[in-house]
Formats: structure tokens, sequence, C-alpha cells
């Protein structure tokens, strides 16, 4: 049996209209010919699942994607969604502090989901430059980083432009939180599948997927999920995620307490 999962912006006050996508993209991959299961998959890790050969789609983070622990899937398209901050097929991280936060942080402490985030830690590595990054405390996911900044625990943090979307609305408390800056557009999350699957089944694939993101019966949960369009990208236009891992392993040479962490982001 196909496995299935859409684990990137699963948020609980989001999950119905998930599922319901789900409903329609599945249909139109068995219409494909495509064994795709009646239900996403919510218990499995996101890594097990990216190595797993019955892996039919799923998402990950560009980082890990190029560097580290999705290495093994491939690229079947990449979304655009609606919101500020993000572009076709790219997304931007909101840098954002406390309302009495720095405006231009220096040795700050700084907020970051985890080591294989793009756009929570190696994204905004380049966009706030050397020295503007103290202590760093690892917090597991962008809204444990939004509060950690939040409750003072931590003076900075970088959450996806999707992430930002989904946390106004459903976050009251994010709206109090000042936005400093945005990060440079990269590649949005990756739509992928096993990379034992041949490239003909990746092909019928990213039809359904376009399929189900034109439909008009998709619209209302589309608008919910922020979800457009799909951009047919190819490996090479995650090249950019490539040189900002390779930027901020540069930027923290002379920092051996982070080189760790740079090191661990593009670990399989």
């Amino acid at each position: 049996m196909s496995l299935a999962s859409l684990p990137m912006y699963d948020w609980p006050q989001l999950r119905a209209e998930t599922d319901a996508f789900w409903d329609a993209l599945s249909a139109n991959l068995r219409k494909a010919g495509l064994d795709a299961p009646e239900a996403l998959d919510r218990d499995t890790p996101s890594a097990a699942l990216w190595s797993d050969p019955d892996l039919l789609l799923s998402q990950t983070c560009g980082l890990p994607y190029v560097a580290g622990a999705a290495r093994m899937t491939r690229l079947s398209c990449t979304p655009t969604y609606e919101a500020d901050g993000c572009g076709a097929g790219k997304y931007s991280s909101v840098v954002i502090t406390r309302p009495d936060g720095p405006e231009a942080p220096r040795n700050a402490r700084f907020a970051a989901n985890g080591p294989d985030s793009l756009s929570g830690w190696i994204a905004p590595l380049a966009h706030l430059g050397e020295g503007a990054i103290g202590e760093v405390i690892w917090t597991g996911a962008h809204r444990a980083s939004m509060m950690a900044v939040l409750e003072g625990r931590a003076d900075v943090a970088a959450l996806d432009a999707v992430v930002w979307d989904i946390a106004k609305r459903f976050e009251p408390v994010a709206r109090v939180l000042k936005v400093i800056g945005w990060t440079a557009p990269q590649p949005a999350l990756a739509i992928v599948t096993t990379a034992a699957r041949p490239t003909g089944e990746r092909a019928r694939q990213r039809g359904a997927i376009a399929e189900a993101h034109a439909a008009a019966a998709t619209e209302p949960l589309r608008d919910a999920l922020r979800l457009s369009r799909t951009v047919a990208f190819a490996d090479v236009d995650y090249d950019p995620v490539r040189e900002a891992l390779r930027t901020a392993q540069a930027q923290l040479s002379a920092r051996p307490d982070l080189q760790a962490a740079v090191a661990a982001a593009s670990a399989p």
C-alpha cells in the first residue's frame, strides 16, 4: 500500500481542509493509475516516510531535499502559495521580534525550529549576517520559535511565510510581534515521491497534482490553505538552497558552537 502525507502546514485548525483537499487529490491520483491511499499518514515521522519505497507523495523543506534525509526522494513539483512573502514556487522567511525587540539584532538570542530547516535556520543566517546571532535556542517547530520570542526566551526568530500567514489567522498573540525583515526568496517546499518510482509515474503524479490545484471544486479549500497552483521545478531550481547552505557554513566557520548545527543540516 502506498503512503502519503502533507505534514508541513498541517495545523489542527486547517486539518479538515487538508483532508478534504487530499480526498480530491487522491481521487485524481487514482484516476491517473496510481495507488493513492484513502487517508494521509500523520503518525510516521517524515524522515521515515522519505526513505520508504512505498512513498507515493509527501512534502519536504528544500534543505532536507538537497542535503538531508529527503535525498532519497525525487521532486514531483513545487506549490505556489498566496501569502505575503511568496511567489511562483518561492517563499521567504519573516524575521520577527517583540514590540520592544531589536531592529538590527547583534549577538541576539535566536529561536530556530531545527538545524535541518531552510526557512527557520539557514536562510535567516544569511539575511541577518555575521554577529547577529548569539545563543541559539532549538525549539522543534516554527510555532514554538514564535512563542519563545513572545515569552522573552529568545529575541528573534524566523518563520516561513506560510506559517506566518497561518499564525496571524489562528494565533492572536502573533499579531503583537514586530516584523524586522524578510529573507531572500528561496524555492518553496517540494512535493516529492520515492526515488524508486519510475519517471513516467512521476509525470502522471505531477499532472494529477496540477489538476487538483486548478479545479473549481477545490477553490474554497485552496483559499483556506493558501494554495494557488504548482510549478514544474526541476532539481536544478533548488540550487539556491545549496548556495544558502554553503553561505551559512562559511559564515559560521569561526563559530565552533554552531558548526555542528550547520553540519547537521546536511546529514543524511
